[in-house]
Formats: structure tokens, sequence, C-alpha cells
């Protein structure tokens, strides 16, 4: 099985970030099945505008990635898509589809409100001090974004972790790429005062132990969410 879609040119400012980004977007935007056939190594090489040395470094790492498979004496073809790896090629995809970006609000929000819930019941007062730190953070840094996103990907965090249950936090962590994504969506579109109001509402609500209230904060911060991407 092969295909003739032709590979973009690499920027020169991480030529193996590039030349792998470049190789996400080319099995992505081709719908590439496991098992189609990769250009050879030299085309590769031709097409992205890279030497040899990064092409390989890049295939070497979308092969730990679990994107692609590498035999000797055969072409490189694309992998059996397991889950972790999914989940980057998914980010490329978001970039692409304002529906898929929906979707994951909505798949966040059963994730979220669950999480929300048992963190108002279970959190510890040195989790309380770290979420009040990070909105803390937000509220006196509203016009640097990229800060705002850390932080809200750290009250995240903390709160998975407020939960006591493990799973909750190891689901958290493997999609928190996906979320910083959505996270960032959403402030660039409603503008950072709302969503960071919102999280002052969810701690306030989990300090307080309430998890109705706590339950209440996050659905509207998630309505925020979806609103804002409807709207663009």
């Amino acid at each position: 099985m092969t295909n003739n879609k032709k590979l973009s040119k690499a920027k020169p400012v991480d030529k193996v970030e590039q030349a792998l980004a470049a190789l996400h977007e080319y099995i992505v935007d081709g719908e590439l099945e496991p098992g189609t056939e990769l250009p050879s190594e030299s085309e590769m090489v031709e097409q992205i505008g890279v030497s040899k040395f990064v092409m390989r470094e890049a295939l070497r790492v979308a092969q730990s990635q679990g994107l692609v498979e590498i035999s000797q004496g055969r072409r490189t073809r694309v992998a059996d898509i397991s889950i972790k790896p999914a989940a980057g090629l998914m980010n490329l995809a978001l970039k692409r589809s304002n529906d898929l970006l929906l979707e994951l609000t909505e798949a966040r929000r059963t994730l979220e409100i669950s999480m929300v819930q048992l963190a108002a019941k279970r959190r510890t007062d040195a989790q309380v001090k770290a979420m009040e730190e990070t909105v803390a953070m937000m509220e006196n840094h509203q016009g640097d974004l990229l800060l705002c996103v850390e932080k809200d990907i750290e009250f995240h965090e903390i709160m998975a972790q407020a939960t006591g249950n493990r799973v909750f936090e190891m689901i958290h962590e493997s999609i928190a790429e996906l979320l910083s994504d959505s996270r960032r969506e959403t402030m660039l579109r409603s503008g950072v005062d709302l969503p960071v109001a919102e999280h002052r509402r969810v701690l306030d609500a989990i300090r307080e132990q309430d998890p109705e209230e706590a339950v209440a904060a996050m659905s509207a911060h998630l309505d925020t969410a979806e609103l804002s991407l409807k709207q663009n």
C-alpha cells in the first residue's frame, strides 16, 4: 500500500522536531492505514528539506512513539496506533478541527465533574494551599497567556491528586497534553479573566468541601469553554 502525497519542508527551528511534525501531519492528513509504506529515506530527506542524520533521528523518535515500524531491508511503514501515540496524532487533528475540540470538551465534562466532586470531599489542606497558589498566579498574570495555561494545567493536576484516586490521576496525566490545547483555545477565544474567575469559584467550593457547589462551578467553567468554541 503506497501513498503519493508529498511531505512539507521543515523550517530551520528544530530540524528533528520539524521533521517529526511533518511525519505526523503526513500520516494524519493522508489518513494512512497501518502497513502503508512511507517514502524512501532519500525521498523524505528531499521533500522535508533536512539531512539524512536529522531524518533518521526523527524516524527513530517516531518509532519510539509507536507511529512507524522500521525493519532492515524494508521501507518504513505506518504502525498500528496505540493509545499514547494516538494522543499525539489527536493533538495535530485538534489544531485542524473545531468539532474535535468540542468533543474533547464534552469528554472533559464527564471526567472533571467526577474529579471535582471527589476532590471537594477528600482534599487536604496542603492541596488547597497549592491550588490557591496556582489561582493567585493566574489572577496576578492575566496578561501572560502561556503562564495562565501552565497554571491552569497545574490546578487540574492537583485537583486530580485531591481525588485520592490513582486511576483519575493516571487518566488525567495521559490526556494532559490534549487538555492543554483545549484550555489554550478557550483562553484565546474567551479571554483569560473569565476562566480565571471560574477557577477561583471551583477552588472556593473545594476549600469549603462543598461537592454540589464544586460541581456547579466546574459545569459553569466547562460551559464557558464549550460556548467559546461554538462562537468561533
